[in-house]
C-alpha cells in the first residue's frame, strides 16, 4: 500500500468515527430531553390531581425548585419532604424527580438553585418552567426554558416567572 492509501483509510476511518460520536451524543441529548419532558408531564399530571382532590394548587408565594430534599413529594400537604411509608395523606407524586442536569444551560433557575424545575402557582394556575437541550417540534417546544401549564406545554420562559438572560 502507497501512503496515499494509507492516508485515505485512515480518513475515511476517522470521518467514521467522528459520524459515530456526534450520533451518540445526539442520541444520549434526545434521551435527556425525553426523560425531562417525562418528568414535567408527571408532575402535571400529579398537580390536576391534587386539583381535583382539593379546587386549588399547591399555592407559593416564589418560584420554587422541585426535586430536592424539601420538595421530594407532592401531597395533601403539597410539595414536601420525602413521602413517608404509612402517611395518612394522600400521595399525588411520591418522588418529584430533578431534572438530568448534564447538557443544560441554567436557562431554568429558581430558588438558587440551577438547572431545575422551577414551580409557581398563585392556587388557581401553576407554571413549571424547564429547559431542554434541543427543543421538540412535534409539541413545539424550543431549546432552552420552556413552560407547562394546566393547559399544556407552550415555548419559552413562564410569563409569572422571571426568565433567564444570558
Amino acid at each position: 500500500m502507497t501512503r496515499i492509501e494509507i492516508l485515505s483509510v485512515g480518513l475515511i476511518i476517522g470521518a467514521v468515527g467522528l459520524a459515530s460520536a456526534w450520533a451518540v451524543s445526539s442520541a444520549r441529548e434526545r434521551t435527556r430531553d425525553i426523560t425531562r419532558l417525562a418528568h414535567v408531564r408527571e408532575l402535571q399530571i400529579g398537580l390536576e390531581l391534587y386539583f381535583n382532590d382539593h379546587a386549588s394548587y399547591p399555592a407559593v408565594s416564589e418560584a420554587l425548585p422541585l426535586g430536592r430534599t424539601t420538595t421530594a413529594c407532592l401531597s395533601t400537604g403539597g410539595f414536601t419532604a420525602p413521602c413517608t411509608p404509612g402517611d395518612t395523606q394522600t400521595t399525588y407524586v411520591e418522588f418529584v424527580p430533578a431534572p438530568p442536569a448534564q447538557g443544560l444551560k441554567s436557562k431554568s433557575s429558581c430558588g438558587g438553585v440551577n438547572d431545575a424545575y422551577c414551580y409557581q402557582s398563585d392556587a388557581n394556575s401553576f407554571a413549571i418552567q424547564f429547559e431542554l437541550e434541543s427543543g421538540n417540534n412535534l409539541l413545539g417546544l424550543q431549546k432552552g426554558a420552556n413552560c407547562v401549564t394546566p393547559t399544556g406545554f407552550k415555548a419559552g420562559a413562564c410569563a409569572i416567572l422571571t426568565p433567564v438572560t444570558e
